[in-house]
């Protein structure tokens, strides 16, 4: 694809990756294969539709950095919760589990990848209407795609660090690095919703299942559910109470109480209610087996709804060694550092179909090829590990893993869908009716083979337990935890209590979470660059004179 250059000098150069876009048609497994081909910036003349096409594709590239080499990243949302676990030392999660993270940890990736998700957005939002070879209808639809995409980094970056930098458009001078933060209500108010609410309501997206990983309005409003349930909650429920004040960097935190009584709270939850209900009553999402959950060719179908695209041998999903114990795959090394908590597998039910051997976790295997020529068994693993994400050809065969990574599937949507009716009905008894407030998480349930759950046994701990049963290690919790400041307790058989975050003990900690692990750290090069920027609290580096 061609871009009409305009070679002109710049003080800052933008550059945005091109892309051709390979269709494969065989089942819509992926939407794209990046082969670079060149650079745009801000310096270039866009006329083509080819050129919009690329400016489409190209902000979707930050995504498949989320499961970032030997998965330090996802690895890392996991460790901050108190429930993983490494097969061998390592100083990183020795560093979660002793409260030493700071800015210059190795899981501090994604603030600047993220950030490049942000800037390609805003590079491709102020370039799109300038297409003359697209229609209206067209370019609206590519702003509804982008538009999704700049909310999810900025609902991902503030979730993560709070107060931070807000760009809605590309830089142009060297001193737009120098930014101080901005209200993290601010960012929900004046991007986040507003980017989807444009989505959902105003683009010309197709109100469909993505059947290709790319953006429609049931990825927009899968998004914009969780983030109005979000904001039903905290930290935005409580900076609205004085938005003045200088909450993530002052550490002022004290609210504890879960669900937020008030009229914002019901205004977001009744909101997300809406757009939860148009995705579980539409009937194009199943959950399917739990073997989908690892089979690439079930890549952007069934139960999937919005995932980071892999292409095996192309753009390889790095998580799948990190979730190997050692002698098992082809891929060389298995770093076996994404791994539950042994305390959190216990709290499972006995009778639960997850925990039953090749289900969502495994117990042994045989020896990969490369270690023994005829593939004998492996010693026992001696605890469970991830058989969630075993894609077989890739670990037995190819050493090249195009299993998506998911954000969002219909498990997710259906206990979301759960907690948002049961909260409802906690600011006004009777709004939803026990019928619909039981509906998805028991479907959920019945997959496990589990009893249904009533009325009376439906509450915000067996809403938050069956979340932690079922989206186990796919960075649910950590944002699960924040939002409501409730922590899971480990047990025997189920989880033996839900209580606030402050305070709370896990299980392999040497330390109660306090109102600094309500964040993360600043990333310490973007503290040594942006001199206008402050650390958040407890955490280092500071910033000069901070």
């Amino acid at each position: 694809m061609e871009c009409n250059n305009k070679n002109n000098s710049m003080v800052v150069k933008y550059t945005i990756l091109l892309t051709v876009i390979v269709l494969i048609l065989s089942g819509c497994k992926k939407f794209l294969e990046e082969i670079p081909t060149g650079s745009m910036s801000d310096q270039t003349t866009f006329s083509s539709a080819a050129d919009g096409a690329a400016l489409t594709i190209g902000p979707y590239r930050a995504l498949s950095l989320w499961p970032d080499k030997r998965a330090y990243f996802p690895a890392s949302l996991e460790y901050s919760t108190g429930k993983g676990y490494t097969s061998y030392t390592n100083a990183q999660i020795i560093k979660f589990e002793t409260n030493q993270v700071t800015g210059n940890t190795l899981a501090n990736n994604p603030w600047p990848n993220w950030y490049m998700g942000v800037r390609d957005c805003n590079f491709s939002i102020e370039q799109l209407p300038k297409i003359t070879d697209m229609s209206a209808d067209e370019i609206s639809k590519s702003l509804g795609e982008v538009r999704t995409l700049r909310a999810f980094y900025y609902f991902c970056l503030v979730r993560y660090f709070g107060d931070i930098v807000m760009n809605t458009a590309t830089s142009t001078n060297v001193n737009d690095a120098q930014k101080p933060q901005t209200s993290l209500k601010t960012i929900y108010d004046e991007v986040i919703i507003p980017d989807l609410e444009f989505a959902v309501n105003e683009s010309k997206l197709a109100d469909i299942k993505s059947p290709n990983g790319r953006i429609t309005k049931y990825v927009a409003r899968a998004i914009l559910a969780d983030v109005y349930l979000t904001c039903a909650g905290y930290p935005y429920q409580e900076v609205a109470t004085d938005p003045t004040k200088d909450w993530c960097v002052g550490g002022l935190w004290t609210a504890s109480t879960y669900p937020v009584i008030n009229a914002s709270a019901k205004e977001f939850l009744t909101k997300a209610k809406t757009q939860l209900d148009v995705l579980v009553n539409s009937g194009v999402y199943t959950l399917g087996t739990y073997d989908d959950l690892h089979d690439p060719a079930k890549d952007n179908s069934g139960e999937a709804i919005f995932q980071a695209q892999f292409l095996a041998g192309v753009k390889d999903n790095l998580l799948i060694q990190a979730t190997l114990p050692p002698l098992v795959s082809v891929l060389g090394t298995e770093y076996g550092t994404f791994i539950p908590s042994l305390a959190y597998f216990d709290s499972y039910n006995p009778a639960d179909k997850r925990i039953q051997n090749r289900q969502m976790f495994y117990f042994s295997d045989t020896k990969s090829k490369i270690y023994d020529s005829q593939e004998g068994p492996a010693a026992n693993f001696g605890r469970p590990y991830l058989f969630k994400y075993y894609d077989y050809t890739a670990i037995k065969v190819t050493a090249h893993s195009g299993l998506n990574w998911t954000f969002y599937r219909y498990a997710d949507i259906l206990l979301l869908q759960t907690e948002v009716n049961w909260t409802l009905n906690q600011h006004t008894a009777g709004t939803v009716s026990d019928a619909d407030v039981l509906k998805g998480i028991n479907l959920v349930r019945a997959r496990a083979l589990l009893p249904p759950l009533s009325g009376g046994t439906c509450d915000l701990k067996a809403i938050m337990s069956e979340r932690a049963y079922e989206l186990v290690f796919e960075n649910k919790m950590i944002w699960d935890q924040r939002r409501t400041r409730m922590c899971l307790v480990d047990g025997n058989g189920q989880f033996s209590a839900l209580e606030k975050f402050i305070g709370h003990h896990p299980t392999s900690f040497s330390f109660s979470f306090d109102v600094m692990n309500l964040l993360s750290p600043i990333h310490g090069k973007e503290i040594e660059n942006n001199r206008k920027i402050l650390q958040n609290f407890g955490y280092v580096p500071k910033q000069v004179g901070q």
